[in-house]
Formats: structure tokens, C-alpha cells, sequence
């Protein structure tokens, strides 16, 4: 079940068409900087750690795993790492990614085997690649894609009518006002996959952010006898315009 495609958007793939291809493990040459981006799960309750908490978190593996993270100079140092498209705190994810330098030269297998071994419960590494001039930048983000499942049953004709809809208001806040806002051109796909659970694409990154609780909402607002009580969501893609992961 898809959306119709809307003109001059890239219509992204579906969440499980996305795997990203196994990494390639080389030696970088001495005396370079590493630079290193890596997939990381957040599963049971992993999900409740925030964003400057997973930060803290990897500095304490780096540090376990007697990896040579690299530090900012100045009076206050901090270690160059940063998370791309910092996840909400209750949600899961198969596919976050933290980007981080390492102040010399490190073997992807290495760094992976370390990290794996240094991971906490809730927490796995499923692999690393270099960073290059030719990554996928976070600049470059538009979707997401996520797993969904509630306690309510999830109706496929329903779920097209919803498509279907030109516009989906639906009362929008930020930190500094309120308002209605249309959030269907925000939303790329919707796909029912069992009777109590669905996967989403929706617009994320700096140009257009969804998130998946209020989408939760407006399908509670537009599609009858849609009430759950609880939802479970899990972050399966994060995506470019043309629906490629970034690894």
C-alpha cells in the first residue's frame, strides 16, 4: 500500500528494502585521522536513554574499548561524536548511527570487535564504515522509516482511505507556539503488515520533521475505531531523497 507519488518528490522505498551493504575493513595509513561512522540498535530499555546520555555512553565504550577518540581543543574538550537524526526517548531503533574521529590510525575490524564486546544490553553494533568526502552527509536526510505496533487493529482499507485524504490537519507544537498544521505531504508511506502492526515513511531531517507519535494522532483523529491504547514504535531507516540508507 503506497501513497500516490506527489510531483517532484522521490518516493523512498519501503523499511526491509534498505539493508545496508557489509563494510569493508582496511588499515587506514599511520598518521591519518578516522573517521568512522557506526550503526548502533537501541532495543528494550536502551530506548529510554536520551541523546546527550548516548553521547555520554559512547565516550565511556571509546574509553573501555581503549579506542583514541578524538577531543575538541579549548578549555572545555569534548569528544568529536555526533548522532545523526537524534531518536526520541521511548522509541526503539535497528539503525541509529553516530558518526565519531579518532585521533590516530584504527582497523574498522578492530574498532567493531571492541565495540561489540563493549556494548551494553539493549545495545548491539551491526557494523562501521569509513567516513569519506563521498558518505552520505546528515544535510542529506529527508525519511524515515519505522515499525509500528498497537494494541488496536489495524484495518488496510481503512489505512487507504487515510492515504487517500488530500490534506491531514492536525494541531502541530513547537517550544514557542501552536497550531494547525498539514501534515500529509509529510507522510510517504503507510503499509499494513499484520493485524496489529503497520510501517511508515515520513519526511525527517532539517527541511521537514514528522514525528511518529503524531502521526499516531491524526490517524486516531481521521480513521474510525482507530484508538489505541499502547504503541510500540521502532525506527527501522533513516533515508535520502532518493530513499538510500546512510551506510
Amino acid at each position: 500500500m503506497r501513497t500516490k507519488r506527489q510531483s517532484g518528490a522521490s518516493q523512498p522505498p519501503t523499511a526491509g528494502k534498505n539493508a545496508p551493504a557489509a563494510a569493508s575493513f582496511r588499515l587506514l595509513e599511520v598518521g591519518s585521522v578516522a573517521k568512522f561512522r557506526i550503526q548502533f540498535t537501541k532495543y528494550g530499555d536502551m530506548k529510554y536513554v536520551s541523546h546527550l546520555d548516548m553521547i555520554r555512553l559512547f565516550t565511556r565504550m571509546f574509553h573501555r574499548a581503549e579506542l583514541p577518540v578524538a577531543y575538541s581543543n579549548g578549555f572545555n574538550p569534548h569528544p568529536k561524536m555526533s548522532v545523526l537524526l537524534p531518536l526520541s526517548v521511548g522509541f526503539e531503533s535497528s539503525c541509529e548511527y553516530l558518526d565519531a574521529e579518532f585521533e590516530k590510525s584504527v582497523s574498522m575490524l578492530e574498532c567493531l570487535k571492541k565495540l561489540k564486546s563493549a556494548a551494553p544490553l539493549g545495545m548491539e553494533i551491526p557494523q562501521i564504515c569509513e567516513l569519506n568526502e563521498t558518505s552520505r552527509k546528515a544535510k542529506e536526510i529527508r525519511y524515515a522509516s519505522y515499525d509500528i505496533t498497537t494494541d488496536a487493529k489495524i484495518d488496510a482499507d481503512k489505512l487507504e482511505r487515510f492515504l487517500e485524504r488530500e490534506t491531514v490537519e492536525i494541531v502541530k507544537k513547537t517550544k514557542r507556539s501552536e497550531g494547525v498544521a498539514d501534515i500529509r505531504p509529510d507522510i510517504m508511506d503507510l503499509c499494513r503488515k499484520e493485524e496489529h502492526s503497520f510501517s511508515a515513511v515520513i519526511s525527517a531531517g532539517s527541511n521537514a520533521n514528522l514525528k511518529p507519535d503524531l502521526l499516531i494522532e491524526a490517524m486516531k483523529t481521521y480513521i474510525e475505531e482507530f484508538r489505541p491504547q499502547t504503541v510500540s514504535i521502532c525506527r527501522t531507516g533513516i533515508l535520502t531523497e532518493r530513499g538510500e540508507p546512510m551506510m
